[in-house]
């Protein structure tokens, strides 16, 4: 499980861009967001440095 907080992540509209990113590079993901504490969870594969520079790519910048 990888835990990142994403401060930029402030509304439903961000929730749902970062979701598309994350089941863009594994469909089989689960995400679980915590909207009011700008953190998200998420089972995967893949490296954390994957994630994060996939988020950093679309703008959202990670703790």
């Amino acid at each position: 499980m990888i835990t990142l907080i994403i401060p930029d992540m402030t509304c439903g509209h961000c929730v749902g861009v970062i979701s598309g990113i994350l089941t863009g590079l594994d469909p089989d993901c689960e995400l679980n967001f915590e909207l009011a504490s700008r953190k998200v969870s998420i089972s995967s594969g893949l490296p954390r440095e994957e994630i994060i520079e996939a988020l950093s790519d679309a703008g959202y910048d990670c703790e």
